[in-house]
């Protein structure tokens, strides 16, 4: 039976039951497209449709540029009607093709995750599409290579050699709009290269998704479905068999057991995955050659006007540097809006930055490791009640919490001070482990995200000193935490003292 009255539950584990036509949108959710795609992907084998699913959404305006349509083939023509979907299941499916930010700084084009996270669907469905057609390494077209062939500056000077190839699954997901994204805020000092993310108006019901900062056109649902579809279309065009149907793949990365049985193939771990398939090097190329095809293109070359061949291998320098930073090396966090948070009582007392030290703790109670987002979820929840109404704090006492589904979840985050070490509140951090760590230790993925990406993310961006020190709540007050295991773990840790 489908669980009612346990929302953290049915948050993004299903919506167990789903909308009947003209009883209201379908919810703006993995699961509401995965049901639309398993349809349309039945009426294509029973010969009612003679466009796969990738193919039908390319024709509704999913990756259909001059560049897209360049590198993927052109964009099929849509039948005027699909008899077999309701007008709100193709109103539902159309509307996600297109990813866009208004000035309100409202988000089209996205779903929210059994994880918690949000993705834009049309690089997504480009890396699917290069990957079911096994597009890979293709020759740059001359038109491409001529600009970088007359060269004008000194003879001393050294350059690469020219490139010859594109990847087009890097090139249709992440390399193209990471090129585009830089070169629009070199031209525009006020216009933001990437991020940020936002807030849903439900988790439950998602119709509406808002940014929580300044709008970029590489928004994090943006990086976030550019990153699923390089690790999907990469699974695609590596398999020799046929492919499994695309919902059935769909169901297994955002909701089962992960890729070929790989439970950490799944997009709770996207960011690890990507590093992993990126070879050292080759997306700062990708980059490159996707900037120089797209000054070749009539619809994009007016941009580069007065952009040299040194300036555009700057701009792919820099903009693979910043995304490496801020989403290959730092960790994803979940808002507080996701996990349900309640509002801060009174007011906020803000950190003065950098900060010199981090505490680790563990939560003790909830005493067992949360893996899922629903169960992190709640468990974020129960912890916010029990220091608001219980020890009469004004919010969750942590500034992050770990949970072993491959996120960190946001307390009170990078600028206010929390209540995790007595009288050390305001000199430092409070990271918690969810989980009672007397005898074991967290999970190693959820130790690394901490030592190996929090840490260096933090002093990268000003949050901490470089020269920073890890203590356990244990050495500044009478307590057992962050328990014997992981206290011990901690000691190995660059900073610890």
């Amino acid at each position: 039976m489908c669980p009612t009255k346990r929302p953290f539950l049915a948050v993004l584990l299903g919506l167990c039951t789903w909308l009947e036509p003209g009883k209201g949108s379908l919810p703006l959710h993995m699961n509401s497209m995965i049901q639309v795609v398993e349809m349309l992907e039945s009426h294509y084998l029973d010969g009612n449709l003679n466009l796969t699913v990738t193919e039908l959404a390319r024709g509704l305006g999913c990756c259909d540029s001059e560049f897209d349509q360049l590198l993927l083939g052109e964009a099929p023509a849509v039948p005027p009607d699909l008899p077999f979907l309701s007008q709100e299941q193709r109103s539902f499916f159309t509307r996600l093709m297109k990813h866009q930010v208004q000035a309100s700084s409202a988000e089209q084009g996205v779903v929210l995750l059994p994880d918690g996270t949000t993705v834009a669907v049309s690089p997504l469905m480009a890396g699917i599409e290069a990957g079911l057609k096994g597009l890979r390494e293709m020759p740059l077209p001359p038109v491409a290579l001529e600009p970088l062939l007359a060269r004008t500056e000194p003879p001393n000077q050294t350059y690469p050699e020219p490139p010859l190839t594109i990847d087009v699954l890097y090139a249709v997901t992440i390399a193209k709009d990471l090129g585009m994204a830089f070169l629009l805020a070199q031209a525009n000092e006020s216009q933001v290269p990437m991020g940020p993310n936002g807030c849903w108006d439900s988790v439950y019901e998602p119709q509406n998704f808002t940014l929580l900062g300044r709008p970029s056109h590489l928004t994090d649902a943006f990086v976030n479905g550019a990153l699923d579809g390089v690790i999907l279309g990469a699974h695609l065009a590596g398999q020799a068999a046929p492919a499994a149907p695309l919902g059935t793949l769909l169901r297994q990365y955002y909701s089962g057991g992960g890729l070929a049985g790989d439970d950490q193939a799944r997009s709770n771990f996207r960011r690890k995955n990507f590093v992993q398939l990126t070879k050292a090097g080759e997306l700062e190329e990708q980059v490159a050659r996707s900037l120089l095809l797209l000054r070749a293109l009539p619809q994009t070359a007016p941009l580069f006007s007065g952009v040299g061949n040194e300036e555009l291998l700057a701009i792919a320098s820099q903009a693979v540097q910043e995304f490496t930073e801020a989403y290959l090396e730092c960790p994803a966090i979940i808002p507080r809006c996701m996990w349900e948070a309640r509002p801060y009582k009174g007011t906020p007392t803000q950190l003065r930055l950098p900060l010199s030290f981090v505490y680790i703790h563990h939560t003790s109670s909830p005493s067992e490791p949360c893996r899922s987002f629903p169960e992190c979820a709640a468990a974020m929840r129960a912890m916010q009640q029990f220091h608001q109404d219980d020890r009469g704090w004004d919010d969750i006492g942590y500034s992050f919490v770990v949970g072993s589904d491959g996120y960190m979840y946001q307390g009170r985050g990078w600028h206010w001070v929390g209540a995790h070490t007595r009288g050390y509140n305001s000199k430092g951090y409070g990271l918690s482990f969810i989980g009672d760590y007397m005898h074991t230790l967290p999970d190693t993925f959820a130790l690394t995200l901490v030592r190996d990406n929090f840490l260096q993310c933090a002093v990268r961006g000003a949050k901490i000193r470089a020269n920073y020190t890890v203590h356990g709540h244990r050495q500044m007050v009478h307590t057992e935490c962050p328990g014997n295991a992981l206290f011990q773990e901690i000691q190995s840790w660059h900073g610890f003292k």
